[in-house]
């Protein structure tokens, strides 16, 4: 394909050009700082998003890194960087919701042009980036009172061609857990019913980030886009081969309370084992969670308080054998939450 201008707004990044702004949304007072660097040489162009959950900084600093790093004479395509797409909820340091509606953007996907302030967000980021995409990156990481094993969750609702790419490129980040979702609302299912790979990658945790996280994330992102021949070289081997999950199910509380886990990020658990306990502030207990079937701790909630309906983990697993998937008793999905 020939190299082209780049366009996002009333921004313009010519071939060998990085030029960096900001995407207003329409509608509101908010706007997405957007980097662009159009490759001197033609290939794929990527989106990578951060900052869709604010308190999620390993992923945040890292799209800053590669915005002020990554060179157009590296390039064989372009590279589109929003870092953070919520600046409101980044500076409020707000978790999961966006200020000024109280909504996860990551449940609001693809958007409305004449909805909420998040609907409108997403809108923008979907019509804005999504339609000049390849393929599309999104980088979490634990929020503010999360902490996780690290991940990577591929669409698998576009076309099979895409669907392999997706998980191919989610195979050369090197992370240890698979899994193939196509969650309705978020940013990775909504490109892939657009028709365009996309994963979104877990990393880091607790609303910290350090220098291990940021350049492992780097790492993870560079792999991609190797894979992607956007940058040149060979994605760095996995230590290990990754394990497939086919289900992510989230637990939230069933009462207020103060949450006592048993259990950390990254443990195996089996069927039947507790998981931790919510009591109240006499330290009567309230209501023991037990898994309901085998898998690992994705997401592990580590703050003492929780409201009822609040995430308190997640469990990545497959299901078991003549299962149904439903979720079982103790498990819901959050609509605020992880990923």
């Amino acid at each position: 394909m020939a190299s082209l201008d780049l366009r996002v707004g009333n921004l313009t990044a010519a071939p060998g050009q990085k030029v960096q702004g900001y995407l207003d949304v329409p509608g509101t007072a908010f706007a997405v700082p957007v980097t662009l660097i159009n490759g001197a040489q033609p290939g794929k162009t990527v989106v990578i998003l951060s900052g869709i959950h604010d308190g999620e900084y390993a992923g945040i600093e890292t799209a800053i890194r590669l915005a002020a790093t990554l060179a157009p004479d590296e390039l064989c395509g372009r590279v589109i960087l929003a870092h953070p797409v919520n600046t409101a909820a980044f500076f409020e340091r707000r978790q999961y919701v966006h200020p000024a509606d109280g909504k996860n953007l990551n449940r609001v996907f693809p958007g409305r042009a004449d909805g909420t302030a998040s609907e409108r967000i997403a809108c923008a980021v979907s019509e804005q980036l999504f339609r000049e995409a390849d393929f599309v990156m999104d980088l979490h990481g634990g929020d503010i009172h999360e902490a996780l094993t690290p991940f990577v969750v591929y669409a698998g609702g576009a076309a099979p061609q895409a669907n392999l790419l997706a998980e191919a490129a989610a195979r050369s980040t090197g992370l240890p857990y698979l899994i193939r979702a196509d969650y309705p609302g978020t940013t990775f299912g909504t490109a892939g019913q657009m028709g365009i790979p996309a994963i979104l990658v877990e990393l880091g945790q607790c609303g910290r980030w350090s220098e291990v996280d940021v350049n492992a994330y780097l790492g993870a992102v560079h792999n991609v886009l190797q894979y992607l021949e956007v940058l040149p070289g060979a994605p760095e081997p996995p230590g290990r081969e990754p394990a497939y999950l086919t289900q992510f199910r989230t637990t939230t509380a069933v009462v207020e309370g103060c949450w006592y886990p048993s259990v950390a990020a990254g443990d195996a658990v089996k069927a039947g084992d507790r998981l931790g306990e919510l009591r109240d502030v006499f330290a009567n207990v309230l209501h023991t969670c037990h898994a309901d079937q085998d898998g690992v701790v994705l997401v592990l909630i580590t703050s003492l308080a929780v409201g009822a309906g609040d995430p308190i983990f997640a469990i990545g697993s497959a299901p078991p054998a003549g299962g149904s998937g439903e979720e079982g008793s103790c498990l819901a999905t959050s609509p605020a939450g992880s990923c």
